[in-house]
């Protein structure tokens, strides 16, 4: 359970301000558009004149609506200029049960590791020798980090990935058996990066695979020896990227799309699901199919 929020706190969290209710009514959980409750923030993305005399028979609702709605409720509300978004803060803020930093006695943290202040590592996490880990960075249960994986600050990675083993490159000897290659440039993952659950991030080659700021990652996401991975990408549920391949900022790779190696993706490329991408893609585009074919600009702003 999480304390009471002052409904002022929430408009100062986000940057607005509380209209047709006290800005002291106090606020205790969330609730969902299908089922508002008293006492609770929600948020609509449209507020309809139906959906507006719904929430206005609940007492002592929250309701974040957008900037620019014509409607006035006469009920509590701030106006946000994303809703979802500025809902996502508040519950991060105050309505998470946020773990208490600490190591798990029943983790193995190698004594060479670095680990800075209010970092939460878990039960049966393992920290390998030289690994660095950022301060606010929350490891969970069962994670492996590997030898000289360096993770930034406020990062979560989720139960059960491994972070820094070897990728899977192999070579032949003189007698044409497999042979496996070193992988000793280790990972290299930027600040505020979420990495799903059982996902695993390989080691570089030589130069260190490397994940940047604010990348997300879904559950069961494979990413290879020597990926780069710009800047606020979203790679979804199953994605597998192989070994070499470089991908541009607020790039976003739909569930089960599997990249082969050395290619490159430009910045905000989305790729739908179940693609196989085997070719380089531009900037700016939105590639599907098997193999995966440009079929339009992506407009962004």
């Amino acid at each position: 359970m999480t304390d009471p929020v002052p409904a002022r706190k929430i408009a100062e969290l986000i940057g607005g301000c509380v209209v047709g209710g006290r800005a002291e009514m106090m606020v205790e959980g969330v609730a969902s558009l299908n089922h508002p409750e008293a006492g609770r923030v929600i948020f609509v993305k449209k507020l309809t004149p139906e959906l507006n005399a719904r929430l206005g028979a609940v007492p002592g609702i929250l309701v974040l609506i957008p900037e620019d709605s014509e409607t006035e409720p006469n009920y509590a509300h701030i106006r946000c200029g994303v809703p979802r978004s500025a809902f996502a803060r508040v519950v991060n803020e105050f309505f998470t049960n946020k773990r208490l930093p600490g190591i798990s006695l029943r983790a193995s943290v190698h004594p060479t590791a670095n680990i800075a202040p209010n970092v939460t590592i878990g039960d049966f996490a393992t920290i390998g020798p030289h690994a660095i880990i950022g301060e606010g960075t929350e490891i969970r249960s069962g994670v492996v980090i590997g030898p000289r994986v360096k993770i930034g600050r406020n990062c979560l990675i989720k139960s059960n990935s491994v972070v820094g083993q070897e990728g899977f490159g192999i070579d032949k000897d003189e007698a044409q058996n497999n042979l496996r290659l070193p992988h000793l440039g280790s990972v290299a993952i930027g600040d505020y990066v979420e990495i799903g659950a059982l996902n695993t991030v390989c080691s570089g080659t030589l130069d260190p695979t490397t994940v940047g700021d604010y990348v997300k990652t879904d559950d069961h996401v494979h990413i290879a020896h020597n990926v780069q991975i710009g800047r606020n990408c979203i790679l979804t549920a199953c994605a597998e990227i192989s070994g070499s391949v470089c991908i541009g900022e607020r790039t976003w790779l739909g569930p089960n799309c599997s990249i082969i190696n050395n290619i490159e993706i430009g910045v905000d490329v989305l790729i739908g699901i179940g693609s196989v991408v085997t070719k380089s893609l531009p900037d700016r585009v939105v590639a599907a199919g098997c193999p995966a074919r440009i079929i339009r600009q992506n407009s962004v702003t």
